[in-house]
């Protein structure tokens, strides 16, 4: 079950109302069966990158007070979403329930792993599961190597759906650009996909290149295969040292649309066209880890003024005015041209004469992919001030770089540059000198007024001014207040759907400041009320039951009533992160409180502004 299936995810309607009629037929049978909790995993062996469910049913409730605990996991998985789903059976006249948590995690290292027992709490009650076993490993699982035969996502295989990341080199100098592309491949039919955890590139510095919004596809053959494959992401990454370094793996969660196999669609099978009855099936996959060679730049012919770029260098300065007077503002501008990471030179250093006073550079650029690299220019522009009057020489400027491709050093450097500063040479703080403050005006003039003037006729009857007439109606627009008010309190009362609606944004709100008094405790407590305000408030809009709300229906009503797509999928990103954020272990990195109300808030005035329409 996906986070993004988090609402369908907490019971299924028809095991509700089964469950009702039989507590109603059979008082007191569900109380009388005895509180277990069990783990289990949707397979016991799976492949690096790969996802797994571990499932923790708790028999003898169907419901509990607070959410199972969980084990650490970090070292070898990461959390992926969670839900619930219930269950009812009788057998001899016998009741018994139960519930069942599923957490979806992604397999992140290779080897044999044990995850300890997960804790549950049923009223005063504490119970353990036992402890279960998981494979990591790409080989071939064997025969009992478990699986749910009716998940429809267990036949899509490490074959049909895999990510490659791809480099332009695996050895490269310090601070020399590589080309990192991370390439999805498929041979299932994939409706959208999003970029789950991000590479943390320890010992990289990272640009990231541009993506169109809807990558292009195209048609591959691989190892007899034929797949489509389109590009997730381009980074370019500048090592910041040398030794052996390690590009992380990027995830991907793929919707996957897998037709369900106890249903038959002739239709779709004649005209090769979606089934009704597909369904969207979340898969996870990871690329490789990729090892790089970072090499020290050579200490030989290493120019002194060689600060670390790695890339083609070149330096041109130029003044705005050549000739100026004295306490006039002359612009000197640097400009850097090349290739490589232009973000980090820093401002030359320029001796400027003593008879300038300069002000620190500001600072542009324009930057874009270009030469298997970035290239671009990075510009800095000091505003000078001459004191005193001569040929002044402002010194060029020098830059050292390392070109990779011939592995040797070079150098640029601009010629200096004359301004002819005439007048007097300014003394003290004469009244050439530059103002650094604004002065403050203390004397007031008052100004005559010399427009028309207004004139006001007196000796009016009494019903010819504006206050007669306003305490004349007042009395009737009360009334007519009045009336208003207790048509729109009835209404209240007997229209339970006009009662939502007016109520949302109220019970919103109150439900985000309960949130806020949380946010320096329990994270699962916060979380869960920050996304039980966004989900309430979407259900009181349109008028749906918030325990049973399914995502595909509330985004097909919420679309029909005016809410706009990019809305619905913020929406619903922020919900499945804050399912992550809930069920995610104990010390995992999480963003700060006041970012995550920030954003909750922005949506729910976005949402009630358009579903109000």
């Amino acid at each position: 079950m996906t986070g993004g299936s988090r609402f369908a995810a907490c019971a299924r309607w028809s095991g509700f109302f089964t469950l009702w009629i039989a507590t109603l037929g059979w008082p007191g049978a569900a109380l009388a069966q005895e509180i277990g909790a069990r783990a289990f995993l949707s397979a016991s062996q799976v492949g690096v990158g790969r996802q797994f469910v571990l499932n923790v049913e708790v028999s003898g409730t169907q419901q509990l007070d607070a959410d199972p605990v969980l084990p650490d996991m970090e070292e070898f998985a990461s959390f992926l979403s969670a839900g619930t789903s219930t269950s009812f059976q009788m057998v001899n006249g016998r009741t018994s329930v139960a519930v069942t948590y599923q957490y979806r995690f992604q397999a992140l290292a290779e080897g044999t792993f044990e995850i300890a027992p997960v804790s549950v709490t049923v009223g005063d009650r504490t119970v353990q599961t036992e402890p279960v076993t998981l494979v990591v490993s790409d080989a071939p699982p064997p025969p009992d190597a478990g699986g749910n035969p009716d998940d429809p996502g267990a036949a899509i295989t490490p074959d049909d759906l895999f990510l490659e990341t791809r480099v332009s080199s695996d050895r490269a100098f310090e601070n020399e650009p590589i080309i990192v592309e991370y390439r999805i491949f498929t041979r299932v039919p994939v409706q959208s996909y999003a970029i789950t955890t991000l590479p943390q590139a320890t010992g990289f510095w990272t640009e990231e290149l541009e993506q169109p919004a809807s990558p292009q596809a195209e048609r591959v053959v691989r190892n007899g295969g034929e797949y489509l494959t389109a590009t997730v992401r381009r980074v370019v990454l500048f090592p910041t040292g040398p030794g052996s370094k390690t590009l992380d793996p990027l995830s991907v969660e793929a919707q996957v649309r897998v037709r369900e196999r106890s249903v038959f669609d002739p239709f779709s099978d004649i005209f090769g066209r979606s089934s009704l009855f597909d369904q969207r099936v979340p898969v996870v996959v990871a690329s490789r880890p990729v090892a790089i060679e970072v090499v020290p730049l050579p200490s030989a012919d290493r120019p002194r003024s060689f600060a670390g770029h790695v890339g083609s260098l070149g330096v041109s300065a130029s003044v705005d005015r050549a000739a100026v007077e004295t306490n006039e503002a002359v612009t000197l501008t640097v400009e850097y041209s090349g290739t490589g990471n232009l973000r980090t030179l820093s401002p030359p250093e320029i001796d400027f004469p003593e008879e300038f006073e300069a002000f620190p550079p500001e600072t542009g650029e324009r930057i874009s992919e270009g030469g298997g690299s970035l290239q671009g220019t990075r510009s800095f522009e000091y505003v000078l001030i001459p004191r005193v009057p001569g040929e002044l020489t402002i010194p060029g400027v020098e830059v050292a770089y390392f070109d990779p491709a011939s592995r040797r050093y070079g150098s640029a450097r601009s010629p200096p540059l004359a301004v002819t500063v005439t007048g007097d040479a300014a003394e003290g703080d004469g009244s050439g000198a530059v103002p650094t403050t604004v002065e403050t005006i203390r004397d007031e003039i008052r100004f005559i007024h010399v427009g028309n003037p207004r004139f006001r006729r007196v000796g009016l009857p009494v019903y010819a001014t504006g206050a007669f007439w306003v305490v004349l109606l007042l009395p009737l627009a009360a009334v007519g207040g009045a009336l208003v008010f207790r048509r729109h309190r009835d209404r209240l009362e007997g229209d339970v759907a006009y009662a939502r609606v007016r109520r949302a944004d109220r019970m919103a709100k109150k439900r985000l400041a309960r949130a806020r008094g949380l946010a320096g405790g329990d994270p699962r407590e916060f979380y869960a009320e920050v996304a039980g305000a966004l989900q309430g408030l979407l259900a009181d809009k349109l008028n749906m039951a918030e325990a049973g709300l399914v995502r595909e229906e509330a985004e097909r009503v919420a679309a029909r009533r005016g809410a706009s797509p990019e809305l619905l999928e913020r929406l619903f990103a922020c919900l499945d992160d804050y399912d992550r954020q809930r069920f995610a272990p104990a010390g995992a990195d999480r963003e700060p409180p006041e970012r995550v109300l920030e954003r909750a808030a922005g949506i729910m005035g976005d949402l009630a502004r358009e579903l109000s329409r």
